[in-house]
């Protein structure tokens, strides 16, 4: 190969090159999402922008039946609940440790036209909770109880059913069994994330109230200390 010929294949390597990098840095930039907080999005909107937004899940704010599932996140600092809130509408598969109060970080863009986040992409974190259990009622005990029991805030100790705990939004979300010595279970009703901890054959400790229907409305599943 002569001299010229060598120059001309060097230099279409180094055009083909720089486009090359050149088109890696354009899709690097359009699929790169801006860090943000709930506050920090509210007052910077940007249509068709990619962003990443941290926020905790505001009760009662999501459907699991609809499609895509929408629900709303506010600032984790926002206790008062008083701030600015982020409609998102999510079409991607739910976490497990999804539910009211959970962090979760939505990857997404912005769409003007009905002022929410569309996203597909999502982690959820929820920490591991304790509890004593020596204050707790065991299943047996609360259904021998039952009558007196009702709407009344308490304890309960056990271990979730092999084959009982459901995904977030299920109704129950798992069966209660009795730790030791009897076969009673109660049906758990929780709206809240349950920690990647928590499994079935997992003993917890329940708060909350039992229902007409002898089912347990928890509040707070946490594990036993």
């Amino acid at each position: 190969m002569n001299k010229r010929a060598r120059n001309r294949l060097i230099g279409i390597t180094v055009i083909i090159l720089l486009l090359l990098g050149a088109l890696f840095y354009t899709v690097m930039s359009k699929s790169a999402a801006t860090n943000m907080t709930v506050k920090e999005f509210a007052a910077k909107k940007a249509d068709g922008k990619r962003v990443q937004v941290s926020g905790a899940v505001v009760d009662g704010s999501w459907n699991k039946q609809t499609n895509p599932m929408k629900f709303k996140i506010r600032d984790d600092s926002d206790s008062a609940g008083t701030g600015p809130t982020i409609d998102v509408q999510y079409s991607g598969g739910l976490p497990e440790t999804f539910g009211d109060g959970v962090q979760a970080i939505i990857t997404g863009t912005y769409v003007a036209d009905g002022n929410f986040l569309k996203s597909s992409t999502m982690t959820t974190k929820c920490p591991s909770k304790y509890a004593n259990e020596t204050d707790a009622y065991t299943v047996e005990l609360l259904l021998q109880r039952a009558t007196d029991m009702q709407g009344i805030p308490i304890k309960v100790s056990g271990v979730i059913k092999a084959g009982s705990l459901g995904a977030p939004g299920a109704d129950p979300r798992f069966v209660l069994l009795n730790a030791t010595g009897s076969t009673d279970e109660v049906p758990v009703k929780f709206s809240g994330g349950l920690s990647s901890d928590i499994k079935e054959g997992t003993k917890v400790v329940v708060t909350g109230e039992l229902d007409a229907q002898k089912t347990f409305v928890a509040t707070e599943v946490a594990l036993t200390k």
